[in-house]
């Protein structure tokens, strides 16, 4: 990695990941996420519905088939979208779409489609080009990948028919029920076939399939290191540069147990209620993280790719706190924890020339 490399790196942070609680709004995730330096925003799609509903009372949201106020969230997309511009930062993305794809129940599948149409405005009227995909949890899906891929290429040709198009960027959710690794999301997407369908890796979700025991998060798997080590060089081996169209970046932390995962009130798989409260910044003290982050930072990098790192990161027992400086703090670290990032990098001899 050269200085200039280094320098032209696109830094992102989701603003699900700059606070919990009703009181950080939209507008103050924003206004933190450009505060702390970072020029592009991964906007979640929940984010930009309660702000609507915090200022337009009755607000309906949409449902699976895209059906409800369509019309005031685009207006509210367009009055985000021109905070973005006063602020100087860009819509990378749109998260997450899920449940999408797999189903033979044909309505279902019409639904899903129509849902995407909703969505593709308001992706137009907040000037952001790319959606985010996440790999069905849904065991009501099909297994088969080709029908898997027959909803993803439609999807990203109804995307690209947009103006401006759209790109599809397909992330693995490591409790999906049947793409929950990086190599079924690789698989997928050589069978949708499409220029503008990419993947989205990530890292605490490619650890947690290929480091963490599956059913037993945060324990790991007998002979960790090594298995996801061949799963990296596979990887590295593996993916054009070109088909990654952005890597999310967090940790995982030990400070929650097996069994509480396990028996998380609102019966989810462990996995996932790991993922939506325990996933913080990297090599920053206090955490308890242990996951080897830099590791699939360095995989995705040697395949030559240069894209943006986007900073996800879901820490419960902090964000959800009502504190207005919680949006400041967590988007203020996690340029710290993308120094250390820099420095481990540099230290396995990524940095060259700096």
């Amino acid at each position: 990695m050269s200085s200039s490399e280094l320098s032209a790196i696109e830094l992102c942070y989701a603003t699900p990941s700059a606070g919990m609680h009703p009181s950080h709004t939209l507008p103050l995730k924003l206004r933190a996420i450009a505060g702390s330096g970072f020029k592009l925003a991964e906007i979640a799609f929940p984010d930009l519905e309660a702000y609507a509903a915090q200022n337009h009372p009755g607000y309906q949201k949409l449902d699976n088939a895209g059906r409800g106020d369509i019309d005031l969230l685009c207006e509210v997309a367009r009055e985000i979208k021109a905070l973005c511009v006063e602020l100087g930062i860009k819509v990378l993305a749109m998260h997450p779409f899920s449940e999408f794809e797999g189903y033979t129940d044909e309505k279902k599948r019409e639904d899903g489609f129509d849902r995407a149409q909703s969505w593709f405005k308001v992706l137009a009227a907040l000037d952001c080009q790319m959606l985010q995909v996440g790999s069905s949890d849904d065991p009501e899906t099909s297994g088969d990948l080709d029908v898997i891929a027959r909803d993803l290429r439609q999807l990203a040709d109804e995307a690209a028919a947009m103006v401006p198009p759209i790109r599809i960027a397909y992330e693995m959710w490591a409790w999906g029920v049947h793409v929950n690794t990086w190599e079924g999301t690789w698989e997928v997407c050589k069978l949708v076939d499409r220029p503008n369908f990419g993947l989205c890796f990530d890292t605490f979700q490619i650890c947690a399939r290929a480091y963490v025991d599956p059913a037993s998060p945060p324990n790991v798997l007998p002979s960790a290191s090594a298995h996801l080590a061949a799963s990296l060089e596979n990887l590295t081996r593996s993916v054009p540069p070109e088909k990654i169209f952005y890597l999310q970046i967090s940790d995982g932390s030990r400070k929650v147990a097996a069994d509480t995962l396990r028996e998380n009130a609102q019966g989810l798989p462990p996995l996932y209620a790991w993922s939506n409260a325990w996933r913080p910044l990297p090599l920053l003290d206090g955490f308890r993280g242990f996951l080897p982050v830099v590791d699939v930072v360095e995989a995705v990098w040697r395949t030559g790719w240069r894209g943006p790192w986007s900073y996800e990161v879901f820490y419960e027992v902090d964000m959800a706190k009502q504190d207005r400086d919680i949006p400041a703090r967590w988007t203020g670290s996690a340029r710290e924890s993308h120094r250390m990032i820099m420095q481990d990098l540099e230290k396995r001899g990524l940095l060259h020339g700096a």
